[in-house]
């Protein structure tokens, strides 16, 4: 807790449909380590935005009154944020960590109550207030910092009220409203009237936005949404990666692409990315493209060796077209080459070779063979699925290749990073 806690006056409200959860409860009443300086303010009704800013007028007035406000904080009565120890005062936290990273507004991610993760967080698309750029996911806000801003992910953050304080600063205060804007429309795709909806959260960080405030969003607050289900910030976790309706990618910058299939697991995908920074990539072994793309996106090129059918994998298939696809959809097609194992390749062009196709031995040792004779002299290489018991063989050809003079640099999980010993030069 800050040592300047003692000197926080605080607007805590709860909105609400009297159905109040006991966590919910706990966390509105045992907020700070101060309660004597939190005005406690829970206002029921059927009418959500009206809930919303009776509250706000609630802080105003205070203020009006000649009454100190430091703080507004907004807690809803199905979401409960988690006890952490004996100082699990979440919005002591939260208001430190509004202070430290030098915000007007911090919203915690809150989960929506369904299976697919996603939260009410959104991202604006400029000019239309009626769809959002995509909702952000569970998936997604573990791929940013803890606390994160527009900054972070290049478009404005649409926040989530849920779990939420702000300085209450009259400077602006009073400019501000919650509003939930309804229309309907034909939709000009299908031909059929739809309904549509601003929700209020939404509105009012628009507003933030209009009038220059630092807004950013955090997982540092533990909470579960509450509903039949529990839905928890702690993880991330869903059907949906990120939002699949309104985006065909991750909003994300540079964010895993979960969404294709494969077998790399996250911190090996960071891992090849960094290693194929600015380098020209040589990949044996593409299938749909998964590893391809963590490298593309910070190597100066790659090209992508592969039979694309599938062959050692559970499932053998024609893979071209969903490889195509996939790097079509993360814009990478002019920085990535696909070639056929039978197909010539220029010799020293490469600074780094991933090698992950068939991984028996005698396979790995003819990839390493081929990849020597086209790398650059101070190239790398790197294995996928080194020391896995189900694939002994590339061990022990990189075991060989460490005792003619290579070197084992670094893991990453299951990717080994070798330095090749020097080629000897042919006499002439």
């Amino acid at each position: 807790m800050s040592n300047t806690t003692k000197d926080r006056w605080v607007y805590l409200g709860m909105p609400g449909y009297g159905k109040q959860t006991a966590a919910s409860g706990r966390g509105f009443w045992r907020a700070c380590a101060d309660m004597s300086r939190v005005h406690n303010h829970y206002q029921c009704g059927s009418l959500l935005a009206s809930n919303f800013n009776q509250l706000w007028c609630g802080a105003l007035n205070f203020v009006k009154e000649g009454r100190r406000v430091d703080y507004f904080a907004m807690l809803h009565d199905d979401v409960a944020p988690h006890a952490v120890g004996p100082d699990d005062f979440w919005l002591d936290m939260l208001i430190d960590e509004l202070e430290a990273k030098q915000l007007d507004v911090l919203s915690v991610a809150v989960p929506i109550k369904d299976t697919r993760g996603l939260t009410s967080m959104a991202l604006h698309a400029p000019g239309d207030n009626w769809h959002p750029a995509g909702r952000l996911s569970m998936n997604d806000i573990f791929q940013l910092p803890e606390t994160f801003t527009s900054d972070d992910i290049g478009e404005p953050l649409l926040l989530n009220t849920g779990c939420w304080v702000c300085k209450f600063d009259m400077r602006w205060a009073d400019k501000v409203h919650f509003e939930i804007n309804d229309r309907i429309v034909i939709n000009d795709a299908n031909g059929r009237y739809q309904a549509q909806t601003e929700p209020e959260d939404w509105f009012f960080s628009r507003l933030c936005h209009e009038l220059g405030l630092k807004i950013g969003a955090t997982r540092k607050i533990a909470v579960t949404h509450q509903g039949d289900l529990e839905f928890t910030n702690e993880r991330p976790w869903g059907s949906a990666k990120f939002d699949t309706e309104s985006r065909p990618i991750s909003p994300v910058p540079n964010a895993f692409p979960s969404d294709i299939s494969g077998w790399l697991l996250e911190a090996e995908g960071r891992a090849l990315a960094e290693l194929a920074r600015g380098k020209r990539v040589l990949e044996i072994g593409s299938y749909c493209g998964l590893s391809t793309i963590c490298m593309a996106r910070t190597a100066a090129h790659v090209t992508a060796v592969d039979y694309f059918d599938g062959r050692g994998t559970p499932v053998p298939q024609d893979t071209l077209a969903e490889f195509n696809r996939n790097i079509k959809r993360h814009g990478l097609t002019e920085k990535v080459q696909t070639r056929f194992p039978d197909e010539q390749l220029p010799l020293g062009e490469y600074d780094l070779a991933f090698i992950d196709g068939a991984h028996d031995y005698s396979s790995v040792l003819a990839d390493i063979r081929r990849v020597r004779e086209v790398l650059s002299p101070n190239g790398l290489i790197a294995f996928h699925d080194y020391n896995q018991p189900m694939h002994p063989g590339i061990a022990e050809a990189i075991a060989e290749l460490v005792d003619e003079g290579g070197e084992l640099l670094e893991v990453h999980e299951t990717v080994a990073v070798v330095r090749p010993p020097a080629r000897i030069p042919l006499e002439v």
